[in-house]
């Protein structure tokens, strides 16, 4: 298994704190955002040789982060025209079971590994604790597997939220870079991979893993940054 952190993105609602740097590397304590996901995967047991991070925007400044290392990258030179959905296609290249992280997540390392031994070859981080919020990309479960996820199911109807983190197995991967081809192909390149996921979600079985209360959260303004520093705090 591979480690693939999506870091293309320009993060401009972190305005002016990225016009000289990606989302990535804005600071909670005084370390870049992705120093803290890199580090909970060296924790797990993987090595630098196994991460791999998908870039866009001032990528340079990543690389720069982390020279001397073995980490591999790769550039996706349509950060600007397309959504995630084609950072996510191409991890292809990998062709290994691959375990993805959302270069914005924030968020207790002890999740990792809640995912890593679960059973199952595909799966997802779902937070069934927290309150959902007109932002978050919720998910609805049926028989333990991910039925539905996206941005337009009902609060009410909703049983948590995707965090941003993924585990997918080399068979899975292979129906789901199919329909990112597609998806791509047919002209919807403002999609999420999360669109991809629900897309195959009759075909493949997306195992939903519950966070437990530990606490994560998504950084995509200054609020969300405020909030991560207030995680930091009590988790580190």
């Amino acid at each position: 298994m591979k480690v693939v952190i999506l870091a293309a993105g320009i993060g401009s609602r972190l305005y002016p704190e990225t016009a000289d740097k990606p989302k990535a590397m804005i600071t909670i304590n005084d370390k870049p955002l992705i120093h803290y996901q890199v580090e909970s995967v060296l924790k797990a047991g993987f090595s630098y040789e196994d991460i791999y991070v998908l870039g866009g925007y001032q990528f340079d400044k990543i690389k720069d982060y982390f020279s001397g290392t073995n980490m591999n990258f790769i550039y996706n030179e349509h950060y600007k025209s397309m959504n995630n959905i084609y950072s996510f296609l191409l991890t292809k290249q990998i062709g290994e079971d691959i375990l993805l992280i959302n270069s914005d997540d924030f968020y207790d390392q002890r999740m990792i590994n809640l995912l890593l031994e679960d059973r199952n070859p595909t799966a997802i981080l779902v937070d069934q604790q927290k309150t959902l919020t007109d932002e978050a990309m919720r998910v609805k479960i049926v028989d333990n597997r991910v039925q539905l996820i996206n941005k337009q199911i009902p609060l009410a109807e909703a049983d948590g939220e995707y965090i941003g983190i993924s585990k997918l197995g080399h068979d899975d991967l292979q129906i789901l870079y199919q329909k990112a081809e597609q998806m791509i192909a047919d002209g919807n390149t403002n999609a999420w991979y999360e669109n991809v996921y629900e897309a195959c979600a009759k075909e493949i079985i997306i195992h939903p893993v519950d966070t437990k209360g530990y606490q994560w959260i998504e950084i995509d303004d200054f609020n969300d940054l405020h909030k991560a520093k207030e995680i930091a705090h009590a988790i580190l």
